[in-house]
């Protein structure tokens, strides 16, 4: 469990509330529609949408064991209300158990299409971040994003990630082209 619960009001470019805040098990079937809209843009993920199968159970496990492993978070964008939660982006975090490896971890986020160069994805990273510094043991925090996703490249760098390495080829797609992978580190300490 995170040191302390994380919970901010923001607002959108074009002034909408939103909050970030952690994950709850009763988030389980709003997350697996929001990984299904993610999904139907192939050109941004490394999923294929039939291989998404999570059941609203095992969404809910997932959820629970981001909040009882350590250096574990799922942090939603919820633009809803307090009666209707709507999930515009969420960002997770998962760090490592083992001791020579504890003090880094990696992320993956998405962000709806309709809610994207809104300022969700740049909040839900900051709050990210700010999480993983007040974390003890964690220094290091990890990504990896399509070298085509320029966007994507353009936040990171803003927010302080460098380029670690590139993985030529690293996924390919069933018409036999391929995308290259960008790996990036930010160093929270």
């Amino acid at each position: 469990m995170s040191p302390s619960r994380v919970r901010l009001q923001q607002q959108t470019k074009d002034g909408r509330s939103f909050t970030i805040r952690e994950a709850e098990p009763s988030d389980a079937a709003q997350l697996i529609v929001h990984a299904r809209s993610i999904l139907l843009e192939p050109y941004w993920n490394i999923t294929e949408p039939y291989e998404f199968s999570m059941t609203v159970a095992q969404e809910e496990a997932w959820i629970h064991d981001a909040h009882t492993k350590p250096h574990g978070i799922i942090l939603v964008a919820d633009i809803g209300s307090s009666f209707r939660p709507h999930i515009a982006g969420m960002v997770s975090f998962s760090g490592h158990a083992r001791f020579r490896m504890r003090h880094r971890g990696g992320l993956g986020i998405g962000v709806q299409t309709p809610y994207r160069g809104q300022g969700i994805g740049e909040a839900l990273l900051r709050a990210l971040l700010d999480w993983a510094a007040a974390e003890p043991e964690l220094e290091r925090v990890e990504l990896a994003v399509f070298a085509h996703n320029e966007r994507a490249l353009n936040l990171y760098l803003k927010l302080g990630f460098t380029e670690e390495s590139r993985r030529l080829r690293a996924y390919k797609l069933a018409d036999g082209s391929y995308y290259d992978e960008i790996q990036m580190v930010k160093w929270v300490k």
